[in-house]
């Protein structure tokens, strides 16, 4: 009986430390996974962080001319709109888009300002955003927004109602 006893306690633990390096493995594995897709997020990062700005950038946008539209109800045109006006009434006051002093001013998503202006035809708004500190964003950009401006360009190249300068895009509606 003592030799079975000792034959079956030789097996048993044959088996366990079968089992635990079986465990080994199965933690190495996951923590290389776990580990690839930390690296593949970190690295995604920045692609995944300028793609949200654009879509805020053309969302904020939006809202500005919207507002804008709104403003004008009653008015023969757009003579008198700025930032400041709309955030007045018509964009919610201290919000992303106005900003602490309501003037727009450092609230677009690439550290820039936001202005309202009338050009040479009262009619139509142009809106301009300023890029002190990402301007290699511009030509992606201009390109996002040319189908939302007056002439709904495809692209920025060749587009009358959008123009830009090195650290500006200006967006005519």
């Amino acid at each position: 009986m003592s030799n079975q006893t000792m034959s079956t306690n030789t097996v048993n633990n044959f088996m366990k430390n079968k089992q635990r390096g079986a465990q080994l493995l199965d933690m190495s594995l996951t923590s290389m996974i776990f580990i690839g897709a930390l690296v593949t997020i970190l690295l995604m990062y920045p692609t995944i962080s300028k793609s949200m700005k654009r879509a805020s950038f053309q969302t904020d946008a939006g809202l500005i001319i919207a507002a804008a539209n709104t403003w004008k109800m009653g008015r023969s045109n757009f003579t008198g709109a700025s930032m400041a006006e709309l955030c007045k009434g018509s964009l919610p006051k201290g919000g992303s888009i106005c900003g602490t002093a309501n003037t727009g001013t450092g609230t677009n998503h690439f550290g820039g300002n936001w202005t309202l202006t009338t050009g040479s035809n009262p009619g139509l708004l142009q809106l301009t955003s300023t890029f002190p500190n990402d301007p290699e964003v511009i030509p992606l950009l201009a390109d996002a927004m040319a189908p939302s401006t007056r002439a709904n360009c495809q692209e920025a190249a060749g587009c009358s109602s959008i123009s830009s300068t090195t650290s500006s895009l200006v967006m005519t509606y």
